[in-house]
């Protein structure tokens, strides 16, 4: 009974081992398919997943800002370039604790000159962002140096190109500025962005648990920006902008603006507002400051339109030249109110009238003329339309169609008022009588990376406006202006010129109505007007120094350019009859 007994006891034992050896076979072969239907799924399912952790983890990617292209004047000489700088990075992962991202941030801070908003920014992002940050951006070699060699874990200095725009604020309008990414955000570089700004590269940074770097590798070459020359002349904006600046300082206005240009090619050589701004420091700098009077400032133009009333006139025979009109009264009535003159003038001939600048005879040539003609001579003027210059936001003005007009319309638009334009198409205006009748597109741009600009090469051809006669009469009558009206303050010695003074009240919006204290002065005109080297606008927006006639502050700004860029392009004296000789000039001056 007891073998029995015990035979029945080992084989519960074999039976108990056979089942836990089964069991445990069997938890071995599970865990065993489970171990390789993870790998399986890691390896194909999730591949691309745990690739991206590792490179989140290990990796960063970094953009490669590229060098943006230069800009030059006409003659080469450098207006923005890029210069190398250094910039510090914090690459940080998730799983480092604050305490070490906060310590970091206090150790830069000395060095980098951290104020304690900067800090408490820098805070908040290690808080927010993952990857990396910016500590400080484009710093000097030397404070780059100090930072590493603290070697902190997870700063990384790369360099990285500054714009800089070594001649301070000249032609800075035109220039315009750039973010701390070299993304324009003015004129010619916001306007010309994709040609200046080149691609980004990409480098990978590769690094260890403890987020030091140990390699570094470039996987997309960076694309340099094309280089864009321009129509201007630095020396030429120099003058330009020079007494443009003393003029608004001089006169107590609110802002100044000039043009000069080469009327027979539309070329650009200055462009100049006041005030002005450094674009190195962009920042700093005033939003009025950086706004641009010479394409985006509108005003009414007063008397300088008189030249589209003028032309319109002898173009279709409204007028002619030698004949009268009775300017005794100081002011003639029309629908909504009076315009006056300044003075009486007595019986005046068409050029008389011009060149006093006479609002009672303009308007009775003006009537002559009538809406629909002096609609249509506005337009071929190119006003209430863009020049299609090359720069940003540029305003078309305003001039209403003859059905939008009042009966006081045809007046007042005769002597430059209820329209709005432009500086640079006051400029236009001159270029066309300039260039004998023929409009020339106007521009900046003279090549993009030693070629032709676009825009240039696109532009419409020259267009003729009105007859080569016709503008012959008008630059006879506004060379009188110079010699013996308005704008004797505009001569240039040695030089025989030709312009036309402008003064307009400035419309109160409050008031909605025009004002009696405020004023804009303008002048516009060209020289030799016998063979058209320069041409130059003037606008100065509400002087307040007792003088506001355009006669009396525009005027001189257009002799004070004219007389020193002729000399430095090196153009001979004008022996045209009627030139004011250097000599008179002088002894002008002297009395």
């Amino acid at each position: 009974m007891s073998v029995i007994a015990t035979a029945h006891g080992e084989d519960q034992v074999r039976r108990t081992a056979r089942i836990r050896t089964r069991i445990v076979l069997a938890v071995m072969i599970f865990w065993a398919v489970a171990i390789v239907v993870r790998l399986v799924h890691l390896q194909i399912f999730t591949r691309q997943e745990a690739r991206d952790l590792i490179a989140t983890q290990n990796e960063a990617k970094i953009d490669i800002i590229p060098n943006r292209g230069t800009i030059r004047d006409r003659h080469g000489m450098i207006l923005a370039q890029m210069v190398s700088m250094r910039s510090v990075q914090y690459l940080f992962s998730e799983d480092m604790p604050p305490a070490s991202r906060q310590e970091t941030i206090r150790r830069l801070a000395p060095i980098l000159d951290l104020d304690a908003k900067k800090i408490a920014g820098l805070r908040d992002d290690l808080a927010k962002k993952k990857g990396f940050i910016w500590i400080k951006r484009k710093i000097d070699p030397e404070t780059a140096a100090r930072v590493e060699a603290l070697k902190i874990p997870g700063i990384d200095v790369v360099e990285e190109p500054l714009r800089l725009y070594p001649q301070g604020s000249l032609a800075s309008h035109v220039l315009g500025f750039v973010n701390t990414d070299n993304v324009g955000l003015g004129g010619m570089e916001y306007r010309n962005n994709e040609i200046l700004q080149g691609k980004k590269g990409q480098r990978i940074i590769f690094r260890d648990t403890f987020k030091r770097t140990y390699r570094s590798e470039q996987t997309l070459a960076p694309e340099s920006g094309r280089d864009i020359d321009l129509t201007i002349d630095a020396v030429i904006q120099f003058l330009a902008q020079r007494e443009i600046e003393k003029s608004v300082a001089e006169n107590a206005a609110a802002w100044g603006a000039v043009v000069v240009s080469d009327p027979a090619t539309g070329e650009i050589l200055a462009m100049a507002s006041a005030p002005a701004y450094d674009p190195n420091a962009y920042n700093q700098s005033d939003p009025q400051a950086r706004f641009e009077r010479t394409f985006q400032g509108r005003i009414d133009p007063g008397s300088t339109f008189k030249i589209v009333t003028l032309s319109a006139a002898l173009e279709n025979r409204k007028v002619a030249t030698y004949d009268t009109f009775d300017c005794s009264a100081k002011a003639i009535d029309v629908a909504g109110g009076p315009i006056r003159d300044h003075k009486a003038f007595g019986v005046l001939s068409v050029s008389g009238i011009i060149a006093e600048s006479s609002n009672i005879g303009t308007i009775q040539i003006g009537r002559r003329v009538g809406p629909e003609l002096l609609y249509r001579t506005m337009k071929d003027f190119g006003f209430g339309d863009l020049t299609g210059i090359e720069l940003p936001a540029e305003s078309a003005g305003v001039v209403r169609p003859p059905d939008k007009w009042s009966r006081r319309s045809i007046d007042s638009i005769s002597v430059g008022y209820e329209v709005s334009v432009t500086p640079l198409q006051i400029l236009q205006a001159g270029n066309i009588i300039a260039n004998r009748g023929v409009r020339v597109p106007l521009r900046i741009i003279k090549s993009i990376d030693g070629r032709p600009g676009i825009p240039a090469a696109n532009a419409a051809p020259p267009a003729r406006v009105i007859s080569a006669q016709t503008a012959e009469k008008v630059v006879d009558i506004l060379e009188r202006v110079i010699l013996e009206g308005t704008g004797t303050a505009a001569a240039v010695p040695g030089f025989a010129a030709a312009g036309k003074t402008g003064t307009s009240q400035i419309f109160d919006p409050v008031e909605k109505k025009y004002s009696l204290s405020h004023h804009t002065a303008s002048f516009v005109g060209f020289v030799p007007s016998d063979r058209p080297v320069l041409s130059i606008v003037v606008v100065l927006y509400d002087p307040r120094n007792n003088a506001y006639y355009g006669g009396q502050v525009a005027a001189p700004v257009f002799r004070e350019i004219a007389v020193r860029a002729l000399r430095y392009l090196g153009v001979a004296p004008s022996l045209k009859e009627g030139t004011i000789p250097v000599e008179a000039e002088s002894e002008r001056r002297e009395r």
